[in-house]
């Protein structure tokens, strides 16, 4: 099991900048969720889907109750949470008992708190995971009629090998994606040790960083081009 990092001093404010529709966006983005109430997250599942995601092995997976609804199956699921923070030795006390009652305001306070810890735990994960769930080609299906003369047939093959190399490109991303995991878990476990610490975060900002970093970049080399050149024609 990962260590905790030390910077669980929640200095991260994303969370308190985001409305409730982002923050259930979120949640539904890092487990494949289709919550459509803050309250619904009174289940505890998603806390216990999170935390196996930063601390592998934290919490059996095969005991939470995945469509808890009643109070005591939701009251089972945040034991279950409770208990893998206890493990972890962070000293935060969840609120069950307000929690699993599904008032939107005691579960949202909750979630914001959550949000900031897993930003501390896992920064960048939430990139990798969004990359993840991007929606996938459909394959393109052939019509109904069947093909009878030459050009359909040849329509027909056309259309399965586009097919294929449809799968094939999937196939070829979600390999990449899994070898992206294994590297981010390396280095997380390397950064704990506290080995080669420079190293890995400098990897770590090649990982996480977005198309709209990379454009930013862009632009301000290019204005700092033409700053240059105007420079250059006063003298």
């Amino acid at each position: 099991m990962a260590d905790l990092k030390q910077t669980v001093s929640l200095t991260s404010v994303n969370s308190e900048n985001m409305s409730r529709h982002q923050m259930l966006e979120w949640v539904n983005t890092m487990v494949n969720g289709h919550f459509k109430k803050i309250e619904e997250l009174c289940s505890g599942v998603a806390y216990c889907q999170m935390m196996e995601m930063i601390f592998p092995n934290c919490i059996n997976i095969k005991r939470v109750k995945m469509s808890a609804k009643l109070e005591h199956e939701c009251f089972h699921n945040m034991k279950l949470f409770q208990g893998s923070l206890t493990r972890l030795k962070l000293d935060k006390t969840i609120p069950v008992d307000r929690l699993i009652k599904g008032r939107f305001q005691d579960n949202f306070e909750f979630l914001q708190w959550f949000k900031k810890f897993f930003d501390s735990q896992a920064p960048g994960l939430e990139n990798i995971k969004s990359a993840a769930n991007a929606v996938q080609p459909k394959p393109i299906k052939p019509r109904a009629m069947i093909p009878k003369d030459e050009s359909s047939c040849d329509l027909r093959a056309t259309i399965e090998e586009l097919n294929q190399k449809t799968i094939d490109v999937m196939d070829k991303r979600d390999r990449a994606y899994e070898k992206l995991r294994q590297i981010e878990v390396l280095l997380t476990e390397t950064i704990n040790r506290n080995e080669h610490v420079t190293f890995c975060n400098r990897v770590c900002e090649v990982l996480y960083k977005t198309d709209q970093d990379e454009n930013s970049a862009d632009r301000q080399e290019i204005v700092l081009e033409d700053v240059d050149d105007m420079n250059m024609g006063m003298y």
